[in-house]
């Protein structure tokens, strides 16, 4: 059985580095966690690339929405989405990021886990107040 996992949006999350022991809070405003609330690696890429690369619900916000839109639809096959830090790949299948200041490459994510993401950021932008949004994060 795999993991319970939440996608968590708010401006500043706590968790602990259990190989070492540490304590310490994360500012990027998007996260996956396990169930001991812990940050889990394998979808750092993706969240750092939305956080960067969506800023406003309006404007760069819609325009991810309406990325996600076109693949489902099938008006595009893939989308090589350029943002102010990353370029993002969508495909029906799978998205993968490459950093564009060396940040890295690859961080592939099935396009179920990206579009609830971005969806989810999208909605926390929007709210004013910033008020956290967590929701069940599927593991595929």
């Amino acid at each position: 059985m795999s993991p319970h996992l939440t996608l968590v949006c708010r401006p500043k999350i706590w968790t602990t580095d259990t190989q070492q022991g540490k304590h310490y809070s994360v500012d990027l405003d998007l996260h996956v966690v396990d169930a001991k609330r812990t940050v889990v690696p394998e979808f750092e890429m993706m969240c750092e690339a939305i956080d960067s690369d969506i800023q406003s619900a309006e404007g760069s916000g819609a325009t991810a929405l309406e990325e996600i839109r076109r693949i489902e639809s099938g008006e595009a096959e893939r989308i090589e989405s350029d943002g102010n830090a990353w370029v993002t790949y969508i495909t029906r299948d799978k998205v993968w990021f490459e950093g564009l200041y060396g940040q890295g490459e690859g961080g592939e994510v099935s396009f179920a886990q990206y579009k609830l993401a971005v969806q989810t950021y999208v909605r926390f932008l929007a709210d004013p107040q910033h008020k956290p949004i967590e929701v069940d994060f599927p593991d595929r």
